[in-house]
């Protein structure tokens, strides 16, 4: 009888486990582990500070300091993640591309830049950056020095040749990184290597 109990408590714990809800799992913010650390130099470009105004051509951005963007005054499916899963605090801007130019960039000036920084975003944030006419997606760190710059075209690109799910996260971490994927139940996938 003791090996039946043994048995059925065994067959139990794993109906518990194998029931449990995957985002508790394996949340949005799970930790990407790397073979390899990857190692953000820079651009060598530094942005101007940050004014009162931020946005520009008619689009708004927050003047707060966020952990998901706002464009518009709408909060984005656009979010950044320390490689640990901890969420990045940052500040955003919406500029010209260049002087005279309709394109905007969103620069996105980093709290505490860590190296490995990941981009997650979605389909519905992506849409909205090309409706807004924002081509460009620039982090920098607190000293305004840029450290990545994703075009919109690009990330839209990937989500198509990915077959992405309109509410699944496009996550960037880099030039040589692994690209991967967060579900809306919240699992990651790795895409590449």
């Amino acid at each position: 009888m003791n090996r039946g109990l043994k048995s059925c408590a065994a067959g139990a714990l794993t109906l518990v486990l194998l029931s449990a809800p995957l985002g508790a799992m394996a949340a949005e913010t799970a930790p990407l582990v790397l073979a390899e650390e990857a190692q953000s130099t820079g651009t060598g470009r530094t942005l101007s500070p940050f004014g009162v105004e931020r946005g520009s051509r008619g689009v708004s951005a927050s003047t707060e300091w966020l952990t998901q963007a706002r464009i518009g005054g709408m909060s984005l499916g656009l979010r950044l993640f320390t490689p640990m899963g901890d969420a990045a605090i940052f500040q955003e801007c919406l500029r010209p591309v260049e002087s005279g130019s309709r394109y905007l960039e969103l620069q996105i000036v980093v709290a505490e830049w860590t190296d490995g920084l990941l981009l997650q975003i979605d389909q519905h944030a992506v849409d909205v950056l090309e409706r807004s006419g924002i081509t460009s997606i620039v982090l920098a760190d607190k000293n305004l020095a840029v450290r990545e710059v994703y075009t919109v075209e690009e990330i839209n690109a990937l989500r198509a040749l990915f077959a992405l799910g309109e509410g699944e996260q496009l996550c960037l971490s880099g030039e040589d990184a692994p690209l991967t994927a967060v579900s809306e139940d919240g699992v990651r996938r790795q895409l590449t290597k």
